[in-house]
This record gives structure tokens, sequence and C-alpha cells, in this order.
């Protein structure tokens, strides 16, 4: 009883220096926690090694399924065959939507391609998926890829490569927004400047593609 006495007593604020004494006989234990919490262990991953070169290669443009995706990415096509007349294109669709894993599609894109364009991370849901699938064609399948982005998702798309170990994985961002956009609107997305670089997104997209990303 002598431990309920002691717990139920009152005890007022001090003041000054006045101090608090707990009498021996509460030994009841507190576990204090760390507020900010501890970050998860994170596995680096290898990039896929670049062609010096897109001459002759194929790129695989895969339409991950969002509004409108697969407009941009057309034009992403038709850039390639009027600067870059060499490069095959292939413009090919997710299986499903942009929340599936699709290794019917990766392992096409292995077998046949030399690297592939992946978009458009759009949302705070296919932003993610979008980077997660770069990562996955990427590391897994051994095939140079970029993501292609709106620039509102910069830093989910930082946090999501970095959390999947590869936090230099190679993108490049167009304004957003992309559905509901005409022809030559998305056209001038893919022929203008990423808005977070100031450089040509394709300039980019090509350098992504040639470039070790470890470089």
């Amino acid at each position: 009883m002598t431990k309920g006495r002691h717990m139920n007593k009152i005890v007022t604020t001090p003041r000054g220096d006045e101090r608090i004494e707990i009498p021996s006989s509460v030994e009841e234990k507190i576990t204090v926690r760390h507020p900010v919490g501890y970050p998860p262990k994170v596995a680096k991953k290898p990039a896929a090694p670049r062609p010096e070169s897109l001459d002759g290669k194929t790129v695989y443009l895969v339409d991950c399924r969002f509004d409108d995706s697969i407009e941009l990415l057309k034009q992403v096509q038709a850039w390639f065959g009027e600067h870059m007349p060499s490069v095959k294109t292939r413009v090919i669709s997710l299986s499903a939507t942009y929340q599936h894993d699709d290794p019917k599609t990766w392992n096409e894109i292995k077998a046949n391609g030399d690297a592939a364009i992946v978009g458009v991370g759009h949302c705070s849901n296919c932003s993610p998926a979008v980077a997660t699938h770069a990562i996955t064609l990427e590391t897994k399948y051994g095939v140079p890829t970029v993501a292609l982005h709106t620039d509102k998702f910069e830093h989910v798309v930082a946090s999501v490569t970095k959390m999947a170990g590869l936090p230099q994985a190679a993108r490049a961002f167009v304004p957003m927004p992309v559905m509901g956009k005409t022809t030559e609107e998305l056209r001038d997305y893919v022929y203008g400047k990423d808005p977070i670089t100031g450089r040509p997104v394709m300039q980019e997209i090509v350098t992504a593609l040639t470039t070790s990303l470890d470089a």
C-alpha cells in the first residue's frame, strides 16, 4: 500500500531551486521514445550501363496510363523523328494501370529495346509509381531509363528515388498539367525547357540515356 499512497500524493509545482523528491519505493519505469524516429536502411542499387550513343538504338516510350500521358510521349517520339531519325522509337502502354508492376512489359523492353522513357508522373500517386517503374527497369532489367514527370512533384520523386536506393535516377520534368492540353501545347513542353533545371527537356533525356549515372 505504501507505493499506492506515494503515487496518489498531490505534488505542487516547484518554485525556484526547490526540488521534488521521488520516494525510493516508486519503481515504475517510463519508456521514452525518440520523437524524430530512425530512418530506414536503404540498400543502394546499381544503375544500368549506358550506350555511348542512341544511333541505331531502339527506345521504348512507356505510357503508364495516366490521362493523356501517351499524347505527351507521342510528341517525344516526334522529336526523335525530327532530330534523331536514326533512333527507333516504340510507344507502348502498361498491361494494367500504373499501380501495378508489369514484368511482361519489362521483359519485352529488355529483349527488344536499348533504353526507355517512362511517363508521365502527374499526381501524388502516379509520380511515385512512375519513378518506381523506371528504377525497376533500370536496376532489375538492366535497361537505361528516364522517368518523365510534371514539375510539381519534384520533391516527391526525389524522396522516392532516394528510398529506392537510386537517388541519382534519371528524370526530366515538363510543366503541369499534361492532361487536357492540345497537341501544340504538349509539343511545346517536349521541345521546350525543363522548368526545374532550365535545360532543354530532350537534351536532358538523351544525355541521361547516354551518360553514366555514377559519373
